[in-house]
């Protein structure tokens, strides 16, 4: 199964969500206004399960095989020809998906 998100075209944006029974609110913001480099992080009610970590195109956001584990699949952010995540181009050409392990498996 694919989740799909709706992200804003905006460099800083929080949501909540709720995958597998577990909330979780997902934060995407820039590293410094300088260096324009893309950040991910989610928060559960535990606490961080993934502190802000960098964006790549194209591959799993979540670094560590527990992070999988635990939430049951892996964050993407999906662009077109392996562009950098940009988030002008959010919304339009590049998304954010989380797709289960069982279709990571699969697919």
């Amino acid at each position: 199964m694919q989740i799909d998100f709706n992200l804003q075209n905006i460099p800083n944006q929080s949501f909540t969500a709720t995958i597998n029974n577990i909330d979780m609110e997902i934060t995407l913001k820039l590293a410094d206004e300088n260096y324009p480099h893309l950040l991910f992080a989610i928060e559960t009610n535990n606490g961080y399960l993934c502190p802000y970590i960098p964006i790549f195109a194209n591959q799993g956001l979540l670094p560590y095989n527990y992070m999988i584990q635990e939430l049951g699949g892996q964050f993407f952010i999906e662009t077109e020809n392996d562009e950098y995540p940009d988030y002008t181009k959010f919304g339009d050409t590049q998304n954010l998906s989380f797709i289960t392990i069982d279709e990571l498996n699969n697919g």
